[in-house]
């Protein structure tokens, strides 16, 4: 019996039990799953390089012949070292946690090496590197290069991924209206995917990349336009207020709003006015003061007598928000009292329980806390305004499934990372956008450094300055746990040799996402109480951690890290007014271009143009992070095209919805099947039905 794309992905030839594990750590659970794992680049092999004409840090692929085995010593590490030859000269192969590879690559062997060249003392020399053996039938066109994990590589990807193409491409469904696809040439989605996955050259490479990110852009886009609709039809109960409990806020706050604030406060007030559901994005810096023009909001609701569910996608966060708001609304002073609660889930037993029933009952104003608040046994009296932080964090899904508490709420979407306009009409087409452009006055830029690895001592010796005047410092790395193919620094063993090696008189605590949440809580809890001079961590302090005694932030390996990604870090420091400083440190075999795009953020503090910047480069993956629930995979990175296409199927999309292109048949069809659908799914839960 044939296998079919929805068969566990074991059952293919060449896979088996112990491979499906190891597939199933990069998300690839059935056979069909392998054509929609598109490569995260490509390597241009047309033309093989020699090493004398090579230039520093640019990546090509070789012809070496083994010449000797070595060793060398890094990091109380013994690793290979391998010296190899082309025609024009000698190099040196760093196998940094690659034991092995002097069994596979043996003296005398002849393979091909794709990798960066970069010059080790003067010698050409190789430390970031994939490998083919001579005999083996090697890749030479324009070649995919996927995500990879432990046990995988890239020939067996491949391999893997041109078998379900030859089988089973037949088997993809279209699923865009076929009229449409007619009028822009567009190839069936079968032959796209295989084009994405194997191209013939650059030119069909973009153009396939291009309409396959039509479609995806159009399917969203229909669902953008049915939730409008479903939202301008949609009613809600208007009752006058007087702004008293506003006004006793904005008395109580030791600081002016800024004009950028008062803006975007009279864009939600106006809206909070109308029938209609409100339904904004508010997008600001790190620090740009977007909570407050929130709970503003969240107040003329509860003097309206509605409820205000305030989420957060981590308990640390979420936290936070709620210590915030009581600090902000215990001291108001007013005739009413604003009651706020928190809710997670390592909120149990009784106390889940009472607040639960207080929710219920109505006797709670505003609920802070994590996706627990959209649990089944969690329900309002009168939810009437949904507050999402870090919106990115979260997927269509989760939104919907907590604004289905309530009847047609308004939601307010906040993030602090900065998203171009173009990638925010794509993930938030359903949304009106806000954006909160000014910094409070008195905000100091954070000085930031790029730092060789030769100078860390240098960047050590601010780290005691400054925690000798009584301030606080993180220190960042890229992973929790050494990796098994390549030398990435880590935050656990970075800990332990800060601690024993480096600042051993200094206080040091470790923080990473593996951690318990009561275990994370409490390593926030002591380094905000002072009682760490160092955070040693990963990027879980990314959002949400506010120590404002904190002056310096290291960022070990910052290459491997995106621009919008450091910037959210950085925006850690600084925040109690004092003088404060970011050092990058990138690898020693880190290459110019990455140099380059790092002096992006020496040059610049502004998120918009940093993101613009790293959408340009890395594409959309980088400044939204992993995929949302309910939200297509944009394949596409180029800015320009990103905002042609866009528009387009933007356009297409709601002409489509309205009737004014495509036959009522040709609409007909394509719902009944669009229903069907998961997106379609995610819809409905979004609109509530």
């Amino acid at each position: 019996m044939p296998l079919d794309l929805s068969d566990n992905i074991q059952y293919l030839k060449g896979v088996g039990p112990t491979v499906a594990k190891k597939l199933e750590r990069i998300g690839l659970l059935k056979i069909g799953d392998l054509l929609y794992y598109f490569p995260r680049s490509y390597e241009d092999r047309r033309e093989l390089k020699l090493l004398s004409s090579a230039r520093e840090g640019e990546r090509a692929t070789f012809r070496f012949t083994v010449v000797e085995h070595t060793t060398f010593f890094y990091r109380g590490k013994t690793h290979p070292k391998l010296k190899v030859r082309d025609e024009s000269g000698f190099a040196y192969l760093y196998c940094f946690n690659r034991n092995f590879i002097t069994n596979i690559l043996k003296i005398g062997t002849s393979f091909f090496l794709t990798g960066v060249y970069t010059r080790k003392y003067r010698v050409p020399s190789f430390s970031q590197f994939d490998y083919e053996l001579d005999g083996d039938k090697v890749d030479l066109g324009i070649v995919p290069i996927y995500r990879l994990t432990a046990g995988l590589n890239q020939k067996m990807l491949r391999r893997l991924v041109e078998s379900v193409l030859e089988t089973h491409i037949s088997a993809v469904e279209e699923d865009i209206p076929e009229f449409i696809k007619k009028g822009y040439g567009i190839d069936t989605k079968g032959e796209l995917i295989r084009e994405i996955h194997f191209p013939k050259d650059q030119g069909s490479l973009r153009r396939a990349k291009e309409h396959y990110s039509y479609e995806e852009f159009f399917k969203y886009q229909i669902v953008c336009a049915l939730t409008k609709n479903h939202h301008q039809g949609a009613k809600k109960q208007r009752i006058p207020l007087n702004g008293e409990l506003k006004e006793v806020f904005f008395k109580s706050l030791p600081f002016s709003l800024t004009a950028a604030q008062e803006r975007v406060l009279g864009e939600i007030e106006r809206d909070l006015q109308l029938e209609q559901p409100m339904n904004r994005l508010i997008q600001g810096d790190v620090g740009s003061g977007k909570t407050v023009v929130s709970l503003a909001a969240a107040l003329d609701v509860v003097e309206r007598g509605g409820q205000v569910a305030f989420m957060a996608p981590t308990e640390i966060l979420a936290k936070q928000h709620f210590y915030t708001i009581q600090n902000y609304f215990v001291s108001l002073g007013s005739k009413r009292p604003v009651n706020v609660e928190f809710i997670s889930g390592s909120v149990k037993g009784l106390t889940r329980k009472q607040i639960v029933l207080e929710l219920l009952k109505g006797n709670i104003d505003i609920a802070c806390g994590t996706h627990a608040l959209f649990s089944e046994d969690v329900d309002f009296s009168n939810l009437s305004l949904v507050i999402i932080d870090e919106q990115q964090k979260f997927g269509v899904l989760q939104r919907g499934a907590l604004r289905a508490k309530g009847k047609d709420p308004d939601c307010i979407v906040m993030s602090a990372t900065p998203i171009p306009r173009t990638l925010s009409m794509t993930l938030y087409g359903d949304l009106d956008i806000s954006v909160i452009d000014e910094m409070p006055k008195g905000r100091e830029a954070v000085e930031t450094h790029i730092v060789k690895q030769a100078e860390i001592k240098k960047v050590y010796q601010t780290v005691k300055e400054q925690i000798g005047e009584g301030r606080q410092v993180y220190f960042i790395y890229p992973l929790i746990e050494e990796g098994q193919t390549n030398d990435v620094k880590n935050a656990v063993d970075a800990y332990e040799r800060l601690k024993k090696e480096v600042f051993g008189d200094l206080r040091i605590g470790l923080l990473h996402g593996r951690m318990s949440d009561s275990r994370k809580d409490d390593v926030m809890k002591m380094f905000r109480d002072q009682e760490y001079d160092i955070l040693v961590a990963t990027t879980v302090v990314e959002v949400g951690l506010h120590v404002p005694n904190a002056t310096v932030m290291v960022i070990e390996q910052a290459e491997r890290f995106g621009l919008s990604s450091i910037h959210q870090l950085r925006g850690r420091i600084g925040r109690g007014g004092q003088h404060s400083y970011c050092f990058l440190v990138p690898d020693r075999t880190t290459g110019r271009e990455a140099w380059s795009r790092l002096r992006i953020l020496k040059d610049t503090h502004d998120g918009f143009k940093i993101a613009e910047y790293d959408l340009k480069l890395r594409g959309p993956g980088e400044i939204i992070g992993k995929r949302q629930s309910g939200v297509p995979q944009f394949i596409i990175g180029d800015l320009d095209i990103n905002s042609k296409l866009i528009y387009r199927a933007q356009k297409d999309a709601r002409k489509f919805v309205e009737g004014e292109i495509g036959t009522k048949q040709e609409r007909e069809n394509y719902l009944k099947q669009f229903m069907e659908s998961e997106m379609y799914r995610n819809a409905m839960l979004y609109f509530g039905g």
